[in-house]
């Protein structure tokens, strides 16, 4: 089979592009007449060429070297150029491929860009018409590599974006609960334990880590509702009336009204109006039962009784660990979803000295 090699290149050829300079360019074709002459061609160009006879020796190549475009027999023994093809678009699918053949035919032309591949040049071939072809391959193959390098500035972009925004909610969120605390002196702190507290529950129960922020922002915003409950209700120190408690009561759909409008902090909100609901359907404001309740707020509810019950409050002695787990282990499946409580014991009974000597020293 004869190739026209030795046709003149016209002024301005494609062969002038400087795409060509130090590109990486693979050729592969069983006939090494071919393959010595379109060797010394493309170096003569400027392109870091190298030719290969053995297409499985060629696929081992593409496996570990990236190339900027690969030129390729399509009827080779042992292994075709659609099979090489296909190596290519596994391992380097930003490299264009172009296949060549000796038998054209508009099925095999169709057939090889349906495959993937960047264009298809048949035998015998012109060499200004090979480099032309490569020159679009190479341009190809600089604005795909372009266009990779800016969706990765603009993923970290995004990225470090959303990072800020979640810092500055954080913030935010920290600045409300502290204001709350200010107006309620005996839950100082609450909201700081119960959002460590929850984060190493949601450990035990093998929770997702892309979960943890807004378990710890409910943590966090859990009784921000009580900024709409009056002084006099929120700060007295003996037994509420009926009718004060009603009032406490209504902190978590006030909670949730606050939280609600937010779009970042419409699930927290949920989490918030739930942390009050018992598994056995007792619990406020909705009486929902335990598979009503989303899990994540079945966590913050166990996690704010612990704290409760560990700490301090003018109505109450803080208890010793030992009698919490107790609490647990005969509400379970009444108040508390039996998975949680589970999980909360472990850690009590692992950690609850460490949990409570930190909240002794004020962390």
């Amino acid at each position: 089979m004869e190739a026209h090699f030795n046709s003149p290149q016209p002024p301005h050829s494609p062969a002038d592009s400087p795409l060509f300079v130090e590109s990486r360019i693979l050729v592969v074709d069983d006939d090494p007449a071919i393959c010595d002459i379109l060797f010394h061609y493309l170096a003569d160009l400027g392109v870091r060429c190298q030719a290969c006879q053995d297409p499985r020796s060629a696929a081992e190549r593409i496996r570990a070297e990236d190339f900027d475009v690969i030129l390729s027999d399509i009827y080779m023994p042992g292994m075709t150029g659609h099979d090489l093809l296909a190596v290519c678009i596994e391992h380097r699918p930003l490299t264009p491929f172009v296949l060549m053949t000796g038998s054209p035919t508009l099925e095999n032309a169709i057939g090889a860009i349906r495959l993937g591949a960047y264009d298809y040049i048949t035998k015998p071939f012109n060499l200004d018409f090979v480099s032309l072809t490569l020159n679009r391959a190479l341009h190809y193959r600089r604005l795909a590599l372009q266009n990779r390098a800016y969706q990765e500035n603009l993923e970290q972009q995004v990225e470090e974006r959303t990072r800020e925004l979640s810092e500055f909610l954080f913030h935010a969120v920290q600045s409300l609960s502290h204001a709350l605390e200010a107006r309620d002196p005996y839950t100082q702190g609450h909201a700081n334990r119960v959002a460590r507290l929850v984060i190493r529950v949601a450990k035990e129960l093998g929770v997702d880590e892309k979960e943890f922020t807004a378990l710890r922002l409910a943590a966090q915003l859990h009784d921000i509702g009580k900024i709409g409950v009056p002084d006099s209700i929120l700060q007295k120190r003996g037994k509420l009336t009926d009718a004060e408690y009603e009032v406490m009561k209504d902190h978590v759909n006030i909670g949730h009204k606050i939280l609600s409008p937010i779009p970042s902090l419409r699930e927290v909100s949920r989490y918030v109006h739930e942390h009050h609901e018992r598994a056995d359907g007792q619990g406020y404001p909705r009486g929902l039962t335990l598979d009503q309740i989303h899990p994540h707020s079945r966590i913050l509810m166990a996690v704010e009784v612990c704290d409760a019950l560990a700490t301090q409050r003018c109505y109450k002695e803080a208890w010793e660990i030992p009698r919490i787990i107790a609490y647990f282990q005969e509400n379970a499946g009444t108040i508390f979803d039996p998975a949680v409580a589970g999980a909360l014991i472990k850690v009590l009974e692992t950690e609850g000295d460490s949990f409570l000597r930190s909240w002794n020293d004020g962390l």
